[in-house]
C-alpha cells in the first residue's frame, strides 16, 4: 500500500468522520417541510434530503442512504447521480483504454468542429502522460501541448432527458473540453485525480443521436503530464424512492445531529467525531461512526432496513473490495477505506458499489452503527526518522482493530461527546456572540479533520497538516485551539518545527516556513520570502502558550533558539519601506519584537 492514499478520498473519508459536511459541506435540496426545528446555526431554512458535498474532488460524495420503512423506502443521503454509466469511458474503467485520434502540433482553425480533416492526425488510445507509473497511460504525451479529437455514440438522445450528465477527467496541468463543436469548459489547474464537471442543460443540448465528438486540447506547463477524460450518465437506481423530509439539524462541537421524516416515523442519525473524545486517549484516530435509530409515537413493531450505498469506483478508479466478519462485526476494505456493521449486516459489491444494510427492530432498539475509517499509511518520514501515528505508536495495531474497538465502545463515547458538547456549547454561546459559535464549534472538527498527530523519537506529539510544520497554517489554528484550551495540540503544532531546526536539515537562523509534504519531511515547499511573517509567528505563538499556561516553562525549554530568532528579526533589514509589502513586514517585525520582549519579562520573573 502506498504510504499516502489520494488527497481527495482523504479530504473525503475524513470529513465524514470528522463531521465537518455538517457546516460548509451541506446542499440541501428543493423540497420543504412545514415542521423544521433548526438551531440558531444550523444554517438549514428549506429542508429535504442531503447531499454530502466536498472539494476538492467530485461534486458530490458518493454516498447514498436508504432508509426502508414498512415496505416503503425513503432516501435521506445522496441521489441517483452518484450511481452512473459510461458513454465514453474513462481510462481506468477500461483496461484497454479509449481510441482517439491526437496531435501535439497546432491543427488550424475549426480543430473541434466535427468536419475536421483528421488525415494528418495520428491513432492512438487514451489516456494520454508520462512520469505517472501507477496511472493506465496508454499515449505517451511528450510536448507541451496535446489536441485529442474522440468519437462516441448515443442511441437515443431522448432517453437522456431527465438524467444528470458529467465530464469525468484529471489533467495535468490544463484542459478545454467541447462537444460538436460546442465549448464545454475548462480547467486551468493541476488536478492529479479523477474530478467530476456536471454539465448544464445547454451543455447537453450539444450531444445528439447518433456520433458525437469529444475534443479536448490538454497544455502541459512542465515536469509530469496527464489527460483523461470520459462522459457520464446518471443511473436512476433509486428513482422510487420518496424523499426523506430534513427536520432538525444540530450542530455541535464534536457530533452532529440530524432527524428525518420518513412516513410516520422518523429517522435520527448522529455523526459522531470519536478522536475528540477525551475520556480514552483517542486523538488522531482515523475512526469515527454514524449512529441510526429509528423513533416513533406509536408502540407497534415496524419492518425497517437502513442501507448504504458508497461509490468507490467513483472514489477510487478501483472497485475491489474485501470483507470479512470478525469479533461481531462484518468489515469491509477497499483501498484505504474501512467500513463496519453488526454481524448480520448484508454486504454486497456490484458495479463499483458497496452496499451495506441492517435490518432493525425490537433485537436490537431499532438502531445500529456505521463505523467508517481511513489508512493513510503506516509512517511519516521526519529528520531522518520514521514516526508512528499516535493510534499506532508501536507499529502493531490495525485497523480492523481500532473500527471493532470503537464499535465495541460507542455508546460510551458518544456519551463523553455528548458531555463535551455541552460543556463547549456553553461556553460557545456563554460569549453571547452567535456568529462566534457558528465559527468556533465547526473549527474545532475542521481542524481534526485537517491534521494528523505522530509520536517522536522521546515521546513528544507532532501535529501536522499537509504541508508539513506550516507556521502560518499553525498560527491561524490558534485562537480555536486556545478557545477549546488545547494547548497539548498548540505544542504539537510548533514542537516538530523545534526538532526540525535542530537538526541537520536546517541550518538558517530563522524558523522554516515548512518542512515539506506530507508524508516526507526533507525540505521548504514555499517560495519567496517570508522569513519576518514566520518568525513574528512563531515567536507570538510561544508567548501565547506561555500565557495560556501562565508558565514559562515552554518557552524556557526553548529559549536559546527563541533569542537566536529574535536577533534576527532585530537585524532583519526591510528594504523599500515605502511599499505596502514593505509596511506590513514592519508591522510584522514589530509584533514579533514586541511578542519577544513580553517573554523577556515573563523570564525574569521567574
Amino acid at each position: 500500500m502506498e504510504i499516502r492514499m489520494n488527497g481527495r478520498l482523504t479530504t473525503i473519508v475524513k470529513r465524514i468522520i470528522e463531521g465537518v459536511s455538517c457546516v460548509s459541506l451541506i446542499c440541501i435540496c428543493s423540497c420543504s417541510c412545514s415542521d423544521s426545528r433548526n438551531i440558531p446555526f444550523s444554517g438549514v431554512s428549506s429542508v429535504g434530503h442531503v447531499d454530502w458535498t466536498v472539494s476538492p474532488g467530485l461534486s458530490t460524495f458518493p454516498l447514498t442512504g436508504i432508509v426502508r420503512v414498512d415496505g416503503k423506502t425513503y432516501r435521506f443521503c445522496g441521489g441517483d447521480s452518484l450511481r452512473m454509466f459510461p458513454l465514453a469511458s474513462f481510462s481506468e474503467d477500461d483496461i484497454s483504454g479509449w481510441e482517439c485520434k491526437y496531435t501535439f502540433l497546432f491543427p488550424g482553425k475549426g480543430w473541434e468542429q466535427p468536419g475536421c480533416d483528421e488525415s494528418s492526425w495520428q491513432s492512438g488510445r487514451g489516456g494520454f502522460g508520462f512520469g505517472y507509473e501507477d496511472y493506465p497511460v496508454h499515449t505517451a504525451w511528450v510536448a507541451d501541448n496535446l489536441y485529442v479529437r474522440r468519437q462516441f455514440e448515443v442511441t437515443d438522445k431522448e432517453a437522456l432527458r431527465g438524467h444528470k450528465m458529467y465530464v469525468r477527467y484529471v489533467c495535468d496541468d490544463q484542459l478545454t473540453i467541447y462537444c460538436n463543436g460546442q465549448y464545454w469548459f475548462k480547467k486551468e489547474c493541476f488536478t492529479p485525480s479523477a474530478e467530476c464537471h456536471v454539465l448544464t442543460d445547454e451543455d447537453m443540448e450539444a450531444i445528439r443521436t447518433g456520433d458525437n465528438l469529444l475534443a479536448v486540447y490538454g497544455r502541459n506547463t512542465g515536469g509530469p503530464a496527464l489527460m483523461d477524460f470520459g462522459l457520464y450518465v446518471e443511473n436512476k437506481t433509486y428513482a422510487d424512492t420518496d424523499t426523506a423530509l430534513l427536520q432538525y439539524v444540530d450542530i455541535q462541537a464534536t457530533q452532529t445531529h440530524y432527524v428525518f421524516q420518513c412516513g410516520d416515523l422518523h429517522l435520527r442519525l448522529d455523526f459522531v467525531s470519536s478522536s475528540m473524545s477525551e475520556q480514552w486517549n483517542m486523538t488522531g484516530w482515523p475512526v469515527g461512526f454514524v449512529s441510526y435509530r429509528i423513533e416513533g409515537d406509536d408502540d407497534g413493531t415496524h419492518e425497517v432496513e437502513i442501507l448504504f450505498d458508497m461509490d468507490v469506483k467513483c472514489m477510487f478508479g478501483k472497485a475491489k473490495a474485501e470483507s470479512r466478519v470478525d469479533g461481531g462485526w462484518r468489515l469491509v476494505r477497499c483501498e484505504g477505506l474501512h467500513l463496519a456493521m453488526k454481524e448480520g449486516a448484508a454486504f454486497t459489491s456490484e458495479e463499483g458499489h458497496i452496499v451495506l444494510s441492517q435490518k432493525l427492530g425490537v433485537e436490537n432498539g431499532y438502531e445500529g452503527i456505521l463505523v467508517v475509517g481511513y489508512e493513510e499509511g503506516e509512517h511519516l518520514l521526519f529528520a531522518g526518522e520514521s514516526l508512528y501515528p499516535v493510534w499506532n505508536g508501536n507499529g502493531e495495531r490495525t485497523m480492523d482493530g481500532l473500527m471493532q474497538s470503537v464499535g465495541n465502545h460507542y455508546q460510551e463515547i458518544k456519551a463523553d461527546c455528548d458531555r463535551l458538547d455541552c460543556k463547549w456549547n456553553s461556553k460557545a454561546f456563554g460569549k453571547r456572540d452567535t456568529v462566534f459559535a457558528r465559527q468556533m464549534l465547526p473549527a474545532y472538527r475542521d481542524f481534526v479533520a485537517s491534521h494528523r498527530f505522530f509520536l517522536s523519537s522521546d515521546n513528544k506529539l507532532f501535529c501536522f497538516a499537509d504541508t508539513l510544520g506550516n507556521v502560518r497554517d499553525a498560527y491561524e489554528s490558534f485562537p480555536v485551539l486556545s478557545f477549546f484550551h488545547r494547548i497539548d495540540w498548540m505544542k504539537a503544532l510548533l514542537e516538530p518545527v523545534f526538532e526540525y531546526c535542530g537538526s541537520s536539515c536546517w541550518q538558517r537562523k530563522h524558523p522554516p516556513y515548512d518542512m515539506g509534504l506530507y508524508p516526507v519531511a526533507s525540505r521548504q515547499v514555499k517560495e519567496g520570502n517570508s522569513v519576518v511573517e514566520t518568525t513574528a509567528d512563531m515567536l507570538e505563538m510561544i508567548l501565547a502558550i506561555v500565557e495560556e499556561e501562565q508558565d514559562f516553562a515552554f518557552a524556557g525549554m526553548h529559549w536559546a533558539v527563541l533569542c537566536q530568532w529574535a536577533d534576527f528579526l532585530e537585524n532583519y533589514t526591510i528594504r523599500n519601506v515605502a511599499s505596502s509589502d514593505a509596511s506590513l513586514e514592519c508591522t510584522k517585525k514589530e509584533q514579533g519584537l514586541s511578542a519577544y520582549r513580553e517573554l523577556v519579562r515573563w523570564k525574569e520573573k521567574g
